[in-house]
């Protein structure tokens, strides 16, 4: 606390301010012998900015609002230094949207670790707007607290209030949002295997949601909520739709979601279940192929990437978008697989299938027919070892994915079923 006081002596005459112990203003020349009888002015105290306090509480009801909808004072944006309940230091604004501002802070009491606030400014708010946004808000939280530890899910920590703001503290993502990330994209799209690629990492977070007991549904996946680290690995933000799966139940209470990424019975037609995420997930992965969002699609935009989607992979966009719940596929295990699929290529197969059955015949003949194959054949398991290890090599190196196996099957039988017959007619002496 800093304190400033003052003993100056004013002149009646023409206010000027004289130094303690003056017997006349240095001015005018007036008089002072009064002012030494005037009691001081009171000591100015200027006091360092206030520290804002908050206090954890419940979740939030309606009838908590009363107070809350006549509220009218106003309070800015918190600049960098701010510190938030004696704990939080302000660094930066990370973002805004719908009913909240995202703040950058360092945690002062858990190692300086950074965490992420999001602010919901009630003052900037109409009484409706609280109100929906009191939802929004209790249900982030109740869905965050269920997923402690799942990977890809931001670590809730805790949630704050005061009179003017509800705060939401949360772990702070390093990275940017698939939407900045296509943005940054030379031509502002991505090809086939990368989108694939992200695509199949998308199914394994989602599945995990969907795993949950009840079924946890996502409802607003878009590019501009799923966070991407420098080191590629994905976090899905903003759960403020999301909700429990209800058997049974006619349709949802509220109809939300981003126009594009949301499916028609999202809008009021019906219950929502993991399907719904399914095609979220497919308006996507369609996004990031062509750069364009679904409503540019629908408006005719043509797509940013000069290549066409593979046939697989566009027949897999069309049973994720399809107005027919019962038409997309069953769950994101099963999107998964398809994904998986796009990346398996017939031809690539069929030739390491021709390798590995040269190979093998090569080795039989070798057994069968000359006492080298018989020193050979004791040591035949680290042969074995020897070939699944290049096999792991070449299909890592020269596929990007897995190898389609009905196709790898049939190159190795185009060179062991002649060599077969060859066995056959050496033993037999079958004739051909």
């Amino acid at each position: 606390m800093q304190q400033q006081s003052s003993m100056m002596l004013f002149c009646d005459e023409c206010g000027l301010a004289n130094e303690p112990g003056a017997t006349h203003c240095v001015a005018c020349r007036h008089s002072l012998a009064h002012a030494s009888s005037t009691p001081p002015v009171t000591p100015v105290k200027i006091a360092p900015p206030p520290v804002l306090q908050v206090t954890p509480g419940p979740l939030l009801t309606q009838n908590s609002l009363a107070g809350l909808l006549s509220t009218q004072r106003t309070t800015g944006d918190f600049k960098p230094g701010t510190i938030l309940a004696g704990r939080y230091q302000i660094e930066e604004e990370i973002g805004r949207g719908g009913f909240s501002i995202v703040y950058r802070a360092t945690d002062l009491y858990a190692n300086h670790r950074e965490v992420a606030i999001k602010r919901i400014q009630l003052t900037s708010l109409t009484p409706r707007q609280i109100i929906d946004a009191t939802e929004t808000f209790n249900r982030e939280i109740t869905m965050l607290a269920r997923f402690k530890g799942v990977d890809g899910i931001p670590a809730f920590y805790e949630h704050l209030t005061d009179a003017d703001n509800w705060y939401l503290i949360t772990q702070y993502i390093k990275g940017q949002t698939l939407e900045e990330y296509l943005q940054q994209k030379p031509g502002g799209y991505l090809d086939e295997k990368e989108t694939v690629t992200l695509g199949i990492v998308l199914t394994q977070i989602m599945q995990k949601l969907h795993d949950y007991n009840p079924p946890v549904i996502f409802r607003d996946l878009k590019p501009a909520n799923i966070m991407i680290t420098p080191e590629h690995t994905f976090f899905l933000i903003d759960f403020g739709i999301a909700r429990n799966f209800t058997p049974g139940k006619a349709k949802d209470t509220t109809p939300l979601g981003s126009p594009g990424y949301a499916p028609p019975e999202q809008y009021g037609r019906a219950q929502t279940d993991q399907r719904a995420d399914i095609y979220s997930l497919g308006a996507t992965l369609q996004t990031l192929f062509t750069g364009r969002d679904p409503l540019e699609l629908r408006a005719g935009e043509p797509s940013r990437n000069p290549r066409q989607p593979s046939r697989t992979l566009s027949k897999l966009f069309a049973e994720m978008l399809s107005p027919d719940v019962a038409k997309r596929p069953a769950s994101m295990r099963v999107v998964q697989r398809r994904l998986e699929s796009t990346r398996r290529s017939p031809r690539l197969s069929y030739m390491t299938g021709l390798l590995f059955g040269f190979v093998l015949s090569a080795m039989l003949a070798l057994l069968i027919f000359t006492e080298l194959g018989r020193v050979l054949g004791s040591f035949a398991w680290i042969l074995i070892s020897m070939i699944n290890s290049f096999r792991k090599r070449f299909q890592t190196r020269f596929s990007g994915g897995k190898l389609s196996w009905p196709f790898l099957l049939l190159g190795m039988l185009t060179f062991l079923l002649p060599f077969a017959l060859l066995w056959l007619w050496y033993m037999f002496g079958w004739p051909f």
